[in-house]
């Protein structure tokens, strides 16, 4: 469980601070494709926070593409959710045990690429100097203080 805290944290800081820059504005997806530039822009992001190596940085970004293409398998389901979610709010009066449903059903999702990457996150964290380790840490307990989008 402490893992899949560990993972979801950095998948969260990652993909949130992806949002800034203009060419991965559009999101992990680029139509039916995983965006390259929103890849590029977490792993640089993750490099310009850890200092990685070339070789940690190749290992993040091929983790970062599996959780993104992972989450294009879903977009099915996910873009059902979000319809179920819509008709459900324009009801004229909202009912909290539907939409606390849909919501689960879409964690789960999300707790499926996270258990499917836990592997791959401990190896990462495992080629992680302390100094990495702890700059990790340090941003981990950062996000989020300045703002939604923040993390420095």
């Amino acid at each position: 469980m402490k893992r899949m805290l560990i993972i979801g944290i950095l998948a969260g800081v990652a993909m949130l601070g992806a949002c800034t820059k203009f060419a991965a504005m559009k999101g992990p997806f680029d139509g039916n494709e995983v965006n390259a530039a929103f890849v590029e822009y977490v792993v640089d992001k993750a490099d310009d926070r850890l200092d990685l190596t070339d070789e940690q940085c190749d290992q993040f970004r091929a983790m970062v593409e599996k959780m993104a293409a992972r989450a294009l398998d879903q977009r099915p389901e996910v873009d059902a959710l979000r319809e179920k979610m819509a008709d459900e709010v324009r009801k004229p009066r909202l009912d909290m045990d539907t939409m606390e449903a849909l919501m689960k059903e879409r964690m789960q999702l999300f707790r499926i690429i996270m258990e499917e990457e836990k592997d791959d996150f401990v190896a990462f964290h495992a080629k992680l100097s302390d100094s990495q380790r702890d700059a990790l840490a340090q941003l981990l307990l950062n996000h989020g203080k300045k703002g939604w989008h923040s993390s420095h």
